[in-house]
């Protein structure tokens, strides 16, 4: 028997775990519909969404056997094992407890939640009900980014004392449907700023102290922050610093720099990785003007770089690994719950002018501060400058 025929009849020999996913909306879509044909631990067999033509619509793009119009009904599904959550997180909470209770696993997009309160309650539920819990941070499966960990934990730095992140979206984002009154969900810090976020804790390890500064722009538009920086002070020492903007005119740009005594490692995309196959760009600075290129290869063929690299993929193939070997995922509730924590930290920070230190004693009131983001918005941007999306 050669490899690949050996290969694929190990493929289908293997367990799969049954799928179902709550939320069909573009996320479902764009960066998770197109991938479950390679998944060889997991199998999608049911989907639900409110509006049920987004259920059709996903069925037809993932070719699912079941589709449902709410999450009750798909728990009732016999054949499903564990959920994946990709629904807005203001009903992460709910949602989840509900899955716990019914004695499947849970796969749950980020941002975990709204608030650390709600966090705590999801994890509590799924430990209640021994069922597994994975948050969503793909970028902990992507090889570039694991790779500059390795680099890192290895010393090829020396001593860490500083992370830079910078998260760059091209400003027709904002102009997208789904970003209009956001209120519920959460900011753009806590949306999107929940990846770069995760991989400064990740690198750099816990958090002791925020300092945040949100604004918001396109008051027209959306109803929450759309520029943050956000200032955290590690437990080891260390200091990293994240800018996020969904108003660039220039394209998105997704970069990372670590300085430590002994060099400095910067990863950057000149877009981001959530949409592209193609590795990013990676270079180690060392003394003597040294500069090495460790910028990974690819393959020659698409699909074959898709099975091997693509986040989502790995990430959810991993997900269905744990529930298969009885395992505890390594990205639990207490990594989405420390992000959610630091976002809370940043925009209490803002709204005080103050430093928050960490742990938080009671999550800041979001809902206010978001209004009063509004009511000191002194930008007004008319709606034709902003084109549609991409």
């Amino acid at each position: 028997m050669n490899l690949a025929v050996k290969s694929e009849a190990i493929r289908m020999s293997m367990r799969k775990v049954k799928l179902g996913i709550v939320g069909c909306g573009w996320g479902s879509r764009d960066l998770y519909g197109s991938f479950f044909r390679y998944l060889e631990n997991g199998e999608l067999v049911a989907a639900a969404d409110a509006d049920e033509k987004s259920a059709r619509a996903y069925q037809e793009q993932t070719g699912c056997k079941r589709i449902y119009t709410d999450l009750g009904s798909l728990l009732k599904d016999k054949e499903v094992e564990a959920v994946m959550v990709l629904t807005p997180p203001s009903v992460h909470c709910k949602q989840v407890e509900q899955i716990a209770e019914a004695g499947k696993h849970v796969y749950c997009e980020k941002p975990m939640a709204i608030t650390v309160e709600e966090a705590d309650e999801m994890t509590s539920a799924c430990r209640k009900n021994k069922v597994k819990l994975q948050i969503a941070f793909m970028k902990r499966f992507n090889p570039s980014f694991l790779l500059c960990k390795k680099l890192i934990e290895e010393g090829r730095l020396g001593d860490v004392f500083e992370m830079r992140a910078i998260w760059d979206n091209a400003r027709a984002y904002a102009s997208a449907e789904n970003y209009r009154h956001r209120l519920p969900g959460g900011g753009y810090l806590q949306e999107d700023g929940s990846h770069p976020l995760d991989v400064c804790r990740w690198w750099m390890g816990e958090v002791k102290e925020v300092s945040g500064n949100a604004m918001l722009v396109m008051s027209d538009r959306i109803e929450n922050d759309d520029v943050a920086c956000v200032i955290m002070k590690h437990k080891s020492g260390a200091m990293s610093t994240l800018h996020i903007t969904m108003l660039t005119h220039r394209r998105g740009l997704e970069s990372y720099e670590v300085f430590g005594t002994k060099g400095t490692l910067l990863m950057e995309w000149p877009y981001h990785s959530t949409h592209t196959l193609e590795p990013a760009i990676i270079k180690l600075y060392e003394k003597s003007s040294k500069v090495t290129d460790l910028t990974l290869s690819t393959s020659w063929s698409p699909q074959k770089e898709m099975e091997k690299s693509w986040q989502y993929l790995n990430e959810l193939r991993y997900f269905c690994g744990c529930v298969i070997n009885n395992r505890e995922p390594s990205v639990t509730g207490k990594d989405g719950r420390a992000v959610v924590e630091i976002v809370n930290a940043a925009y209490l920070s803002s709204q005080k002018g103050i430093k928050v230190k960490l742990p938080l004693e009671k999550s800041p009131d979001i809902t206010k501060f978001f209004k009063e983001l509004r009511k000191s918005s002194k930008w007004k941007i008319g709606k034709d400058l902003w084109g549609s999306r991409y």
